[in-house]
C-alpha cells in the first residue's frame, strides 16, 4: 500500500531532523578539534574519521529526502480537503486580507510544484472563489 501525504509528509520532516542532527555531531567535532591540545590522547583521528562517514551520510540522507518529496509531489492534491481548509480558514481569520495573506505566507515555504505549493495554491483558489460569491472582493 503506497505512503499517504501525511506519512510522506512525516518522512520528509523527519529527514531535515536528521540533517540537523548530523550538523551537530559535525559542530561537536570542531569543538572537540579546537581543544585538542586540551584533551588527553589523539581526536583528531576520530574526528577526521566523523567529518568523512558524516559526508557520506548527508549524501544518503539528500537522496532519500529527494525520494520521498518526489514521491509526495506526484500525489494530486484533494480538493475537498483543500476547499475544507479554505473554509475553516475564513473561520479563524477577521478578514478575507488576513487570510490571503497567511495562505499566501504558507504558499512561500514550498515549492511552485511542489504538493504543498500546489495544495496552498488551491487553498487560495477556494478562499478567493468564496469570497467572489460572498461579494467579498469588491469591498477589500
Amino acid at each position: 500500500m503506497a505512503l499517504d501525504v501525511k506519512q510522506l509528509t512525516d518522512l520528509s520532516q523527519h529527514s531535515a531532523k536528521a540533517r540537523r542532527h548530523l550538523d551537530q555531531v559535525r559542530d561537536f567535532v570542531d569543538l572537540v578539534k579546537k581543544e585538542a591540545e586540551h584533551l588527553e590522547g589523539d581526536v583528531g583521528v576520530s574526528g577526521d574519521r566523523i567529518e568523512e562517514l558524516s559526508s557520506e551520510v548527508n549524501k544518503h540522507l539528500e537522496e532519500i529526502k529527494k525520494l520521498v518529496e518526489t514521491q509526495l509531489n506526484k500525489i494530486p492534491v484533494d480538493t475537498d480537503a483543500t476547499k475544507d481548509a479554505a473554509k475553516k480558514l475564513s473561520l479563524y481569520h477577521d478578514s478575507l486580507q488576513q487570510v490571503i495573506a497567511w495562505v499566501e505566507g504558507q504558499k512561500s515555504n514550498h515549492p511552485e510544484n511542489s504538493y504543498w505549493g500546489r495544495y496552498w495554491v488551491s487553498v487560495l483558489d477556494y478562499v478567493m472563489q468564496d469570497a467572489a460569491e460572498k461579494g467579498e472582493l469588491e469591498k477589500a
